[in-house]
């Protein structure tokens, strides 16, 4: 998957079903699939990634759902443990775009968006957890409104994470419960 999906507007109470559908087709041939929150919660906006994680409801015992914070790279050996074929990292992107803005990133397309909060950059960091994992990693990325440093998020922000939330416990449940045989590959 090379393409970029991307959705902006907050009218619906979940995330464009583009963005799902793709979503769907990237997790679909796994059984083992890893949800991580990065980014820091000290820096407003870009602790989105962690309200997320920390909000999803679903649970199952092929589901690993990880805040890694600010240092996601030291959670690859927990992830290659574990089995996670299919990695989603959830976090803040600045992608120059409208607050909100949400875009599906491989890394492969990952250049010219820039996380702040990284000692690794994300496209780096994706090609390390691969190797690590033998798994696929996609970025979930939010183009915040601010960074400063503060706590909570913008309005703007906390709604699109509420619909994100809201359509990732409802796509991981159907995954689960519709395809409890699903193979790895």
């Amino acid at each position: 998957m090379t393409r970029t999906i991307a959705y902006s507007t907050m009218e619906s109470l979940v995330i464009d079903d583009k963005i799902v559908q793709e979503l769907t087709k990237f997790i679909a041939p796994a059984k083992k699939i890893a949800i991580l929150g990065v980014g820091n919660d000290l820096r407003t906006d870009d602790g989105v990634g962690l309200y997320i994680i920390n909000s999803l409801s679903v649970r199952h015992s092929n589901l690993l759902i990880e805040n890694v914070g600010s240092v996601p790279e030291a959670f690859a050996r927990s992830l290659a443990d574990f089995g996670a074929t299919r990695i989603i990292i959830i976090d803040a992107a600045d992608m120059g775009k409208n607050p909100a803005h949400i875009e599906l990133i491989t890394k492969n397309r990952i250049t010219g968006i820039a996380i702040s909060t990284h000692r690794m950059p994300l496209s780096l960091l994706m090609t390390y957890l691969e190797q690590q994992t033998k798994g696929e990693t996609l970025l979930l990325g939010i183009q915040p409104k601010n960074v400063q440093f503060g706590e909570g998020l913008s309005s703007e922000i906390e709604e699109t994470a509420r619909k994100i939330i809201s359509s990732l416990d409802n796509l991981l449940e159907t995954h689960y419960r519709g395809l409890e045989d699903v193979q790895d590959n």
